[in-house]
């Protein structure tokens, strides 16, 4: 009777839908069922109205609570000591007598530190018991009152539910693995499946000002989002009243344009004009100001820019009248942030603020594109690559799916917004998800950075190995006291960076991966969930394919090749210097029948070779194209650069690779260290049994090795550097 009346009222008040219920059947009858944690309703959903009563196992702290007394009343519980062999012995007996059970630990796996424990606890029951794993993803309880993500997402009373029963899983580990890495080898596992039910049950079909105005919902308009190095902060109503203002006089300013050339700093200003453009429909095109007149005119030209938008203040502070000049000289219109802001009328004051006021948002659709970057062109010419707001809004949600933050974060941000890291991660993710941001203009001020962070109270930061190698030569041991969580990507961490770094500052620092094109999160190691000199596992509801590389194979046992993702977060498509105006969707024109019916659209070559382990963790061996042909061998120059580094660790150095008559190509070490000599190479190299074609031909000592404004390093201005000093 209870059982009918609970039904019948969550049918009412929440309007439940369950769909997938073939799969529901298909499961069989030992089936323990795994949800994405979202509310503390979830157990009572899954108890009143699956179809057959389950076992609920249930913490034994949180099993004493108030709420728990009607879902106890609804379900069989046992109360379980995760971390008691003995204790989840009764939930495989439970499951044996073919009862389907769910584990429930009252909480968001992100935020519990026994998470993982629990995890490899719940894939021993599935083992021991033989049982199929039912994933059931529970859509609209998280914007509940009884959410975990009160303070993330913008709640209501009786939010429309959805329980979407998925296809019955087992778990895989191969019989010959001791007992403590089968148990690990299962843990990740689940946590994987849950990372994507998780992500599954976000809403990304959104535009960017629409989410910052839910966001606005949830934390209110007094809340306190950003802040820069000027010492200025914004609430969340001064940034909507700004951006709704300047808005307008943008889409005055630049009518009958599409697209607008934005070339200003990480700073409020900045932040104000990006969200000001999509107010008024324009798409900000990220100019690279660091990269030189020439690559910047080649992407004004390639996606059709008239205008640009930028600032007389950063021009003058960031010395880039040079390229202002040869922005004027090939014929586009610089318009000024300062004058923008003295021409402001009393219709786009008194339009901003009633806008502003009812939260209205344009509408966008989330599949158009929401900014266009170039590629840094480290390996070739830029092109410029189309990013949506469905892209950026995927990707934030795989970050917030498998990375510990929350609103109580705050985010350091000192990478540029026409980076794809700066943009997406640094400036929208904080925005968008109520975590106070801290925006630093340059990441290569070594010195003051540092400093910034500790004034700042911040916890997290993300950059380059390059940057942060600045950071611990030049901060001091208080300075990241206060620091959470430290991410590393563009290129590979050194242990040295990562060791600097525990024994200086006391912080693990983690290391991912990523794109531009994939705006830019791939993969990311977290503190629960890592392994040592991989960049983490995949990002939930991402694909990845490898494609085999003539002439290079991996040891025995081992998953090498070129790597082909594909996702919700993969751009819009590449538009080319040799083809202006011409969007080229991502395709994988190669790929086998086997594939599917997706004819390989979607899906995007990394151009870098990786091998990826037996619980789907990625490890970099090196970009395609950073692979020398040295007399008929396949040379991988970041596995000769990783040799290198552990004879200089601290010394700033890259390899390339230069034409040779004799033998197709050869090596050329840079390095900013004058002691670097090829017999010591050579002798370290052969002490070490690595091939004699791995030593450099030549050694280059440079007063500083060349650096894009990304962090990464700049092999084109590196090749040309060896190839003038041996035409010299």
């Amino acid at each position: 009777m209870l059982d009918r009346l609970v039904r019948a009222l969550l049918r009412l008040v929440y309007r439940v839908e369950i769909r997938g219920r073939e799969h529901y059947a298909a499961a069989g009858e030992r089936v323990l069922i795994v949800i994405n944690p979202g509310s503390l309703l979830d157990p009572l959903f899954i108890g009143a109205l699956l179809p057959d009563r389950i076992t609920l196992a249930v913490d034994r702290a949180v099993a004493r609570k108030w709420w728990m007394r009607p879902i106890l009343a609804l379900t069989d519980t046992i109360q379980v000591d995760f971390s008691s062999p003995t204790s989840t012995l009764s939930l495989v007996r439970a499951i044996e007598k073919h009862k389907r059970c769910m584990v429930f630990h009252g909480g968001r796996f992100q935020n519990d530190p026994r998470f993982m424990r629990i995890l490899e606890a719940t894939g021993l029951i599935a083992e021991k018991a033989r049982a199929t794993l039912l994933p059931i993803r529970i859509d609209g309880a998280a914007y509940s009152r009884f959410s975990y993500f009160r303070h993330k997402v913008r709640l209501h009373w009786f939010p429309k539910v959805t329980l979407t029963v998925l296809p019955p899983q087992k778990l895989e580990a191969p019989a010959n693995l001791p007992p403590r890495q089968r148990r690990h080898r299962t843990a990740v596992q689940l946590y994987g499946l849950m990372t994507d039910l998780l992500y599954g049950s976000t809403n990304i079909d959104r535009n960017l000002i629409q989410v910052i105005m839910d966001a606005v919902a949830v934390y209110g308009r007094s809340y306190l989002i950003a802040e820069d190095q000027d010492r200025h902060v914004l609430s969340y109503g001064g940034l909507l009243t700004r951006f709704q203002v300047l808005g307008r006089a943008l889409g005055r300013v630049f009518a009958g344009e599409e697209r607008v050339g934005f070339m200003l700093p990480s700073s409020l200003p900045g932040v104000v004009a990006f969200l000001g453009l999509h107010v008024t429909g324009k798409v900000p095109a990220m100019i690279n100001f660091t990269a030189g007149a020439a690559p910047v005119l080649s992407g004004c030209h390639t996606v059709g820019l008239t205008s640009v938008l930028s600032s007389r203040k950063f021009i003058e502070l960031g010395d880039l009248r040079a390229l202002e000049n040869s922005l004027r000289e090939a014929g586009l219109r610089m318009v000024y942030l300062e004058d923008v802001a003295a021409d402001l009328r009393i219709g786009d004051k008194i339009g901003g603020l009633l806008a502003a006021f009812l939260r209205r948002a344009p509408r966008t659709p989330a599949d158009a594109p929401a900014a266009i970057l170039f590629t840094s062109g480290t390996e070739g010419a830029p092109k410029a690559v189309f990013m949506s707001h469905r892209n950026v809004n995927a990707n934030r949600e795989q970050m917030l799916a498998i990375v510990n933050v929350n609103a109580g974060d705050r985010l350091f941000n000192c990478l540029p917004m026409f980076h794809t890291f700066g943009l997406g991660i640094g400036t929208l993710l904080p925005l968008s998800s109520g975590m106070r941001v801290f925006l630093y203009p340059s990441p290569l001020h070594y010195r003051i950075v540092p400093r910034l962070f500790y004034e700042s109270l911040s916890t997290v930061i993300c950059g380059t190995d390059t940057f942060f190698s600045g950071y611990a030569r030049y901060g001091s041991p208080y300075d990241f006291f206060n620091a959470r969580l430290v991410i590393a990507g563009g290129e590979k961490m050194r242990e040295s960076t990562a060791a600097l770094w525990e024994k200086k500052y006391g912080v693990r620092m983690v290391e991912g991966y990523g794109a531009t094109e994939t705006s830019p999160v791939i993969s990311v190691n977290t503190p629960a969930n890592n392994k040592a000199g991989s960049v983490g596992r995949l990002a939930p509801g991402m694909s990845w394919r490898l494609r085999p590389v003539p002439g290079l194979s991996g040891e025995e046992g081992e998953n090498v090749g070129d790597l082909w993702v594909k996702g919700d977060n993969v751009m819009l498509g590449y538009m080319r210097a040799e083809a202006p105006g011409v969007l080229e969707p991502p395709v994988d024109a190669d790929a086998p029948s086997s594939c599917g019916e997706d004819n390989g659209a979607g899906w995007y070559n990394t151009g870098d070779i990786v091998c990826v382990d037996a619980e789907n963790f990625i490890f970099i061996k090196g970009r395609a194209k950073r692979f020398a042909k040295v007399g008929g061998e396949m040379v991988s120059l970041a596995a000769v650069e990783n040799a290198l580094r552990e004879l200089w660790p601290e010394a700033p150095l890259c390899v390339v690779a230069v034409p040779d008559a004799r033998k197709g190509e050869q090596l050329v070490l840079l390095i900013e260290n004058g002691a670097a000599t090829m017999g010591r190479i050579a002798a370290a190299f052969a002490a070490r049994g690595l091939s004699p074609l791995w030593t450099p031909r030549r050694i280059l000592n440079v007063q500083q090795i060349p650096v894009l404004g990304t962090g990464k390093f700049d092999y084109m201005a590196a090749k040309r550097m060896a190839l003038e000093s041996a035409a010299d």
